[in-house]
C-alpha cells in the first residue's frame, strides 16, 4: 500500500510496523517485567533481546535508506563526524537549559537522583544500557525518517510530523522517567534538534551519529562507574 507524490514515496506497511516497534517494546518489556520475569537478571536479558529485535527489524526495513545514505555520509566523513560532536553539545545546552526552564516555572525537570549501586546492580544496569547503544539506530530510523522526513514534499504535513515526531520521541523515554512526562519535555526538545540535524543534512546518518555519541557518553559512564567500584572494592 503506497501513496505516490511527485518527490517521495511511502510505503504505509513498512511505516506502520516501524512505527509500533518502539511501543511493542515498551510494553513488552513492562509486561515481562510485572508479570513474568521477576529476578532484574531476567528483565535485564529481556529487555535487551527485544530491543534487539526491535533494533534489527528497523535495521531490516529501511535498509535501503540507510545503503544509500552511507554512501553519501562517508565521503566527508571527518566533517560529518565534527559536526557531530557539535551536536552532542547542542543537545547538552538544550536538556541544560530546557529543564532550567521548567524548574522555573514551578515543575520539576530533574535528570533523576542518583543511587548508590552494588557491583551485581550496577553491571546489570551497565549490560542493560546496551539498549542505548542500539537506541540511535532504531529511534532515528522511525522518529526521524518514518515520522518526519519521509514526508518531505507536503510541506503541511511534514510540519505537523515535524512537532510530532519530538513529542512521540520525548515520550518513548516514558521508563526513563517512571512516567514523569514534565521529565521527558527536554527530550521532546533534543528531538525536535534531531529531526532539524536530518532536514539540513538531508542525511539519516548525521542524526544518527550525533545521537550515537550522546547515548555512547552515557553509556561509557555507566563502564566507569562499574570499573571504580570494581577498584575499589
Amino acid at each position: 500500500m503506497q501513496f505516490y507524490t511527485k518527490k517521495t514515496t511511502i510505503n504505509w506497511g513498512k511505516t506502520i510496523i516501524a512505527v509500533l516497534i518502539p511501543f511493542m517494546e515498551l510494553f513488552l518489556s513492562n509486561f515481562l517485567a510485572e508479570n513474568i520475569v521477576k529476578s532484574m537478571v531476567g528483565r535485564q536479558v529481556m529487555t535487551v533481546l527485544i530491543f534487539t529485535a526491535g533494533f534489527l527489524l528497523a535495521i531490516y526495513l529501511y535498509r535501503d535508506v540507510l545503503a544509500k545514505d552511507w554512501k553519501v555520509w562517508r565521503r566527508h566523513w571527518i566533517r560529518n563526524g565534527l559536526l557531530a560532536i557539535v551536536g552532542v553539545i547542542v543537545i547538552m545546552l538544550i536538556l541544560n537549559y530546557v529543564r532550567v526552564g521548567i524548574n522555573k516555572l514551578g515543575l520539576v525537570a530533574g535528570g533523576g537522583s542518583l543511587e548508590l549501586l552494588s557491583i551485581n546492580s550496577s553491571l546489570m544496569m551497565l549490560f542493560g544500557s546496551l539498549t542505548s547503544l542500539m537506541a540511535p539506530f532504531t529511534e532515528e530510523i522511525i522518529f526521524r525518517h518514518v515520522l518526519f522526513y519521509q514526508f518531505k514534499g507536503r510541506s503541511w504535513a511534514m510540519i505537523i510530523m515535524f512537532f510530532v515526531q519530538s513529542i512521540a520521541f520525548g515520550l518513548v523515554h516514558w521508563n526513563n522517567f517512571n512516567g514523569v512526562i514534565v521529565q521527558m519535555i527536554p527530550y521532546m526538545f533534543v528531538g525536535a534538534f534531531f529531526g532539524l540535524v536530518y532536514y539540513f543534512s538531508k542525511n539519516i546518518w548525521q542524526s544518527i551519529m550525533t545521537h550515537f555519541l550522546f547515548d555512547f557518553m552515557n553509556f561509557m559512564g555507566a563502564v566507569i562507574v562499574v570499573v571504580m567500584q570494581l577498584i575499589n572494592h
